[in-house]
């Protein structure tokens, strides 16, 4: 009987369900519910979807729909009692089952267990053992130069990250400049977390015209005279409609202390030629430097400097002292001229490369440097800004000397006045007394220990006018609150005979290549531990305490940043 109205409904079922499914089920009899349920759960199943394709395909032909539903219902209710008859069958011997195992254990004899012998533990030498492979979660992007394989290696140290080629949703992105960075999506409101190794406006101060105006208006609120800090410097900027308010006040100062001076009938015919030969328009403004230059900038000599004010590491720099050669080469400079060949014995260097710029600082040259072993030195040291404008200085950093005695009637010869690696490695008698004409902390404190203490004088006086200087741009590096901006500058000062400090420039994008065995131990270190302060905070990575690159003196669990302040509020904290 329940074959039968199993049927009858499947039936029912099919034929109303061509036409009007929603419908048959309402009208289907309450006391046959839980048939009903079992054949709808058929109906509506994928089995029966794949059951009814497989019946159409045997159904070759049909006087009616009824019929086709009919002989679709018989089909499905005999393939259904089939499955039911085949899972009692499978129940049964399941159930079988355990009596079978009963009476086979009861006929098996039952040894008693022997007794549990305990496996000797091993000793895994620390050095060997097993550690959790992390999945890299985030990625880098690297530009190149500038030993950029150097942080490769770096980031290699962190197993959460992974290089990447695109720029699409990278977590943190290195290059030497900020070219391409799209600082308008670091906002609050961006989700993704990115990092980058440049301020958006860090030519605030790493620009040699904007680092003297910055410094002159902070100096002004302070009341300190800024060349007491920088050597006396002047704009000379063709894009600046007061160009020649700047350029009369630099011919005044230079007329002034320049050991030869002229009359002032001479002066302002000087000044017309060199207007006229320049095409510098006329100006209302008027300005006058009012600073006793020190005696440690004068000579026999008379030497000024000429640099661009957006290169670096010694580009365009030429030494001058007289106005004709300057008017030479603002001439040449504006126009376009190759850079200086550098011969040596192998190679010339920058041959071809065009500079053009109309944007210089004219500064006064120091004749009486300090001296180490007869040659003239500079001291380059790194100040880290992080990316909640906190400022660093690393507590070690390096002498850079030239390669030839120092003089000051030899203004051409690069390999005595710049001191950049840059330059230096090109000449015959580099790290013939230094390895890569570089020298420690430690060395130069050695050196001038019977007359000043190196660390105690000279260094905090460096991390002093850091900080002074960082504060003049503090309001304007990250003017528009762009997210998760960091960046390491190197700073460049040097010594007069007097051990007065003056700050040379400030440069974004340091070099980072390894060219001695002190910067191969520095600089590894300095970077890793600027990305502990960076990356790894912002992305809450848990780093071991000791460091892959270890430093004499420090231990390796210590970062070698030293915090100095906040540039939000300029407090010093040390």
């Amino acid at each position: 009987m329940e074959v039968v109205a199993t049927k009858t409904i499947t039936q029912r079922s099919f034929f109303w369900g061509l036409a009007q499914h929603n419908k048959l089920i309402k009208m289907i009899e309450v006391s046959r519910n839980k048939q009903i349920e079992r054949v709808k759960l058929s109906l509506d199943s994928d089995k029966f979807n794949y059951f009814l394709a497989q019946s159409l395909n045997k159904v070759t032909s049909h006087r009616s729909l009824q019929q086709l539903a009919k002989t679709l219902a018989d089909h499905f209710i005999q393939n259904q009692i089939e499955i039911r008859n085949k899972s009692n069958q499978q129940r049964q011997r399941q159930n079988a089952l355990p009596q079978i195992i009963r009476r086979s254990q009861q006929s098996i004899k039952v040894l008693p267990k022997p007794p549990r012998i305990e496996p000797k533990q091993q000793q895994i030498p620390l050095n060997k053992v097993p550690f959790t492979i992390l999945e890299p979660q985030y990625s880098y992007l690297l530009g190149g130069g500038n030993n950029h394989e150097l942080i490769k290696r770096i980031m290699d140290t962190r197993r959460e990250w992974h290089q990447c080629k695109s720029t699409t949703r990278v977590h943190f992105r290195w290059q030497q400049s900020n070219i391409g960075y799209k600082y308008y999506k670091m906002n609050a409101y961006n989700p993704h977390r990115s990092l980058v190794n440049h301020f958006e406006f860090h030519q605030e101060i790493s620009n040699k015209k904007n680092l003297l105006l910055n410094m002159t208006t902070f100096c002004d609120s302070i009341h300190r005279n800024v060349f007491d800090i920088l050597p006396v410097t002047f704009i000379i900027d063709f894009n600046d409609s007061q160009i020649e308010s700047h350029l009369v006040a630099f011919l005044n100062y230079y007329n002034q202390y320049s050991p030869n001076p002229i009359s002032q009938d001479e002066l302002l015919l000087k000044k017309q030629e060199i207007k006229k030969k320049l095409r510098i328009p006329p100006s209302k403004e008027r300005r006058y430097i009012d600073y006793q230059m020190k005696d440690t900038f004068l000579g026999d000599d008379y030497l000024w400097l000429l640099k661009p004010t957006g290169l670096n590491r010694g580009r365009g720099i030429n030494v001058f002292n007289s106005i004709d050669q300057l008017t030479d080469l603002l001439i040449e400079y504006t126009s376009g001229v190759s850079e200086k060949h550098i011969e040596t014995p192998n190679e010339k260097i920058y041959q071809g490369i065009i500079i053009k710029s109309p944007s210089f600082v004219v500064q006064k040259y120091i004749e009486k440097p300090l001296l180490i072993n007869n040659r003239k030195f500079d001291i380059r040291v790194w100040v880290l800004v992080d990316q909640d404008l906190n400022c660093y200085f690393f507590k070690e950093g390096y002498i850079r000397t030239a390669s030839e005695d120092f003089v000051t009637n030899d203004v051409n010869n690069l390999f005595i006045h710049l001191t950049n690696n840059a330059i230096q490695k090109y000449s015959q008698k580099y790290g013939d007394q230094e390895a890569g004409n570089q020298l420690s902390f430690d060395q130069i404190q050695k050196i001038f220990k019977n007359k000043i203490d190196f660390r105690q004088v000279i260094v905090k006086k460096m991390k002093e006018i850091a900080f002074l200087v960082m504060n003049s741009v503090g309001n304007k590096i990250n003017r528009n609150n762009r997210r998760n901006c960091m960046e390491i500058f190197g700073f460049d000062y040097f010594l007069d005979e007097k051990f007065n400090l003056y700050l040379i420039e400030v440069n974004t994008n340091p070099c980072i290549e390894e060219s001695s065995p002190l910067l191969a131990q520095l600089i590894p270190r300095m970077l890793d531990d600027a990305y502990i302060l960076t990356l790894d905070s912002i992305f809450n990575i848990s780093r071991e305490k000791v460091s892959p690159f270890p430093v004499k003196g420090y231990q390796n669990n210590e970062n070698m940043w030293q915090l100095l302040g906040s540039l939000k509020d300029q407090v010093i904290y040390q």
